[in-house]
């Protein structure tokens, strides 16, 4: 899996935060690695943690 260092240091910064955070792109663009990825360094750092992840992946009823 390729580390997508550069957009996470950009999202580091909200780990934080109380906001809801939404990844969004076109299909295929890694917005899934990116979310494993940042699960995995909030994981690292807070042991007891629950963390949910919704992946929507059929939200306009497109066929797939």
């Amino acid at each position: 899996m390729l580390k997508r260092e550069m957009y996470l240091s950009r999202i580091r910064g909200f780990y934080d935060s109380d906001l809801v955070k939404i990844l969004v792109g076109i299909r295929r663009c890694g917005k899934s690695v990116i979310l494993e990825q940042i699960v995995d360094e909030i994981k690292k750092e807070k042991l007891m943690i629950t963390i949910l992840y919704m992946l929507i992946l059929n939200m306009w009823n497109l066929k797939i």
